[in-house]
């Protein structure tokens, strides 16, 4: 195919994802593009399903809590004698940022 470029022919492509009239070098660019926008519509389409099967199983995407009732108890109640929060996080094993959420949203609860 180089030899018709090198001539001085264009290349026209009937069908198919590099339809078009095309030099050498634009076949090369339009043909990467739209293999490369062909392959990301998939990946997209089958995450988008994979997410509709996990849904349809009853399972949520995301990851899992770190803070489970024993620990969010466990949180609350040394927070109530006074602990400070970077205590608390080394002492229940958790960030400080997982502290502060969990106090956090014990107080939200607690509101009217």
């Amino acid at each position: 195919m180089s030899d018709l470029f090198e001539r001085g022919i264009d290349v026209k492509v009937l069908e198919g994802i590099a339809a078009g009239k095309h030099t050498e070098r634009s076949l090369i660019i339009d043909l990467a593009l739209d293999l490369a926008e062909d392959r990301r519509r998939d990946i997209v389409r089958k995450t988008k399903d994979g997410f509709e099967a996990a849904g349809r199983r009853g399972r949520a995407g995301g990851r899992r809590p770190v803070v489970d009732d024993n620990k969010r108890a466990a949180i609350l109640a040394r927070r109530q004698r006074g602990e400070s929060i970077r205590t608390i996080a080394a002492g229940v094993k958790v960030s400080i940022g997982v502290v502060h959420k969990a106090l956090t949203a014990a107080q939200a609860e607690q509101r009217p």
